[in-house]
């Protein structure tokens, strides 16, 4: 397995990670997540994982929702990437339209919004 690298910046989210307790609980990730503005021409096949896990909390499941995840690295700090998707249609929901991909981590690290991050995507066959 390979790893692929993409390059944007942060973006205030919307602060629902608080709803998901049991979802990074289950995966061992600090509760919250980065949102990581993506050049908009970013190949679309480069940020769509494809491990899929059960949506487990309150708004997940209201939402009609499970996740596509995907291992990756941050600052030297390892996590994954969370793909929000409709349970019934498959489909990418959130702000993957906008080319925003969403990062949980492992541990709390520091940044800001507007930082310039580089994402170490992980699992790539070849």
């Amino acid at each position: 397995m390979s790893s692929k690298f993409v390059r944007g910046f942060y973006v205030v989210g919307c602060n629902h990670a608080g709803f998901r307790p049991p979802f990074y609980k289950s995966l061992g990730l600090w509760q919250g997540s980065i949102n990581i503005q993506l050049p908009h021409d970013t190949n679309e096949s480069l940020i769509v994982p494809r491990e899929r896990r059960a949506g487990l909390d309150p708004i997940d499941l209201r939402g009609n929702q499970d996740f596509l995840i995907r291992a990756c690295r941050l600052k030297g700090a390892e996590g994954y990437q969370v793909l929000p998707i409709d349970k019934t249609t498959n489909k990418p929901t959130g702000h993957h339209a906008s080319k925003i991909i969403e990062i949980a981590l492992k541990i709390r690290i520091d940044i800001k919004p507007n930082d310039d991050l580089v994402v170490e995507l992980l699992g790539f066959d070849g």
